[in-house]
């Protein structure tokens, strides 16, 4: 009897316990929706946190598809496509609106693996079967950047050969933003190195110079001022940064008059971007202004760093709450977008008076109306420091709205001694 009346005690509670489990267990679809937004709103990090944390709830199809969505932005392309293919197994199971959204991470993924005629053919692949779904906007960035990948569809993946350990000194220009040499066709000449930058870019009377090859491409960019400038495309076969080289690098090609700034005399030549940068896995710069470049990166556990598609993003924290920033080593400044002012309206308006500004970039200048905010102290990772003079948007830029709360720039990062900047492993250390 003992025996018994424990045994049905032991039932009693396990029967209590998995009573109280299925009354707090989330739903699938509550599950899905809070991801789904976090998703939409682009707040990578908070969405990968939730889904660790719930991905066990998720029926199978779900939890490839929200999987995929964390490696591609954590720099994970092979993975997040390899997750796409087990997850198109089910395709018949799938509504046409999660079929777009699926086939455009595809499409990020193999722009960032450089699979240029592959990503052409998933471009024409969306426009055929799912323009129904897609803003206005959308399709025509779809049908803008489907030029740059036909453009490229015979173009060699971008290789880099590291051969050993490297230094790459850096200076900065007469704007404040850090130059590096490069050299190719037995010319050695100066570039701005920017995270920032989606491509990197080249002035069009430099293309000759340097013997690159010169696609015509009939597509355009959008300028930080949001003004749109016609581009082509340049192919340099070997350039060589150091001793690093790196072949078949894509430029985007600007009219020198879109790449200038005669108002205050400045010429650059062209940038390097971040698809040069982040193939090299791993650069640490410090206040000497040096780059060193592993043969071998190291392992990384921050994981404050993503991607927007080629653009970089970084965590930072304020005030207790977890922001996402673009990051953007070509920027002298920090700046704040309108997305800030939405969530810290009250506190903006009750300390700060409405001004004008005025920026410039590649494609001009422009005024816009916002706030100069006199400090700010954000985190990341194990660091801290406070920024002054921070220009604070409350329109939007492009006439987009953006998702995210600024642009983090060089103010921040010159108060370290070193800055890390991990892409194998989605991390960014300041020391």
């Amino acid at each position: 009897m003992k025996n018994l009346k424990n045994i049905l005690t032991v039932s009693i509670i396990i029967i209590f316990i998995n009573c109280n489990t299925t009354v707090d267990k989330k739903s699938n679809s509550e599950i899905y929706n809070v991801l789904n937004s976090l998703t939409e709103n682009k707040s990578y990090f908070k969405l990968r946190k939730y889904f660790e944390a719930n991905k066990d709830s998720l029926s199978k199809t779900d939890k490839l598809y929200f999987q995929s969505i964390i490696y591609k932005v954590f720099n994970k392309p092979k993975l997040s496509n390899n997750t796409i293919e087990k997850l198109l197994k089910y395709k018949t199971q799938l509504n046409d609106t999660l079929l777009n959204k699926i086939y455009n991470s595809k499409l990020s993924n193999n722009i960032n693996l450089f699979e240029y005629k592959i990503a052409a053919e998933t471009s024409k692949y969306i426009q055929q079967n799912f323009i129904h779904l897609t803003d206005s906007s959308d399709v025509e960035m779809l049908k803008n950047e489907l030029n740059i990948w036909n453009a490229l569809s015979n173009t060699p993946k971008q290789e880099v050969i590291k051969s050993k350990d490297e230094n790459i000194i850096m200076k900065k220009d007469k704007v404040g933003l850090f130059n590096i040499d490069i050299s190719t066709n037995n010319t050695k000449l100066n570039f701005i190195f920017d995270t920032g930058a989606n491509f990197s870019v080249i002035k069009k009377s430099m293309v000759e110079k340097l013997n690159f090859q010169y696609i015509k491409a009939n597509f355009y960019a959008t300028a930080a001022t949001g003004k749109k400038v016609n581009c082509d495309i340049a192919i340099a076969k070997k350039i060589v940064i150091g001793n690093i080289t790196l072949k078949n690098v894509v430029f985007l090609v600007l009219e020198d008059k879109d790449f200038s700034f005669p108002q205050i005399n400045y010429f650059p030549n062209g940038a390097i971007g971040f698809p040069v940068i982040e193939a090299l896995d791993e650069i640490r710069i410090n206040k000497k202004n040096e780059i060193f470049v592993p043969q071998k990166p190291i392992a990384y556990t921050s994981n404050n760093f993503a991607l927007n598609e080629l653009m970089p993003i970084i965590a930072c924290e304020y005030k207790g709450d977890l922001l996402r920033f673009n990051f953007d080593t070509g920027a002298s400044r920090t700046s704040l977008y309108p997305l800030f002012y939405e969530e810290y309206n009250s506190y903006i308006k009750q300390n700060y008076t409405q001004t004008e500004f005025t920026t410039a970039s590649a494609g001009g200048k422009k005024t816009f109306k916002g706030y100069k905010i006199d400090s700010l102290h954000l985190k990341v990772a194990n660091s801290s420091a406070t920024i002054k003079n921070i220009i604070l948007h409350i329109d939007n830029i492009g006439g987009k709205k953006s998702n995210f709360h600024g642009n983090f720039g060089q103010d921040y990062i010159k108060q370290f001694d070193q800055m890390i900047l991990s892409f194998k492993h989605a991390s960014v250390i300041f020391k």
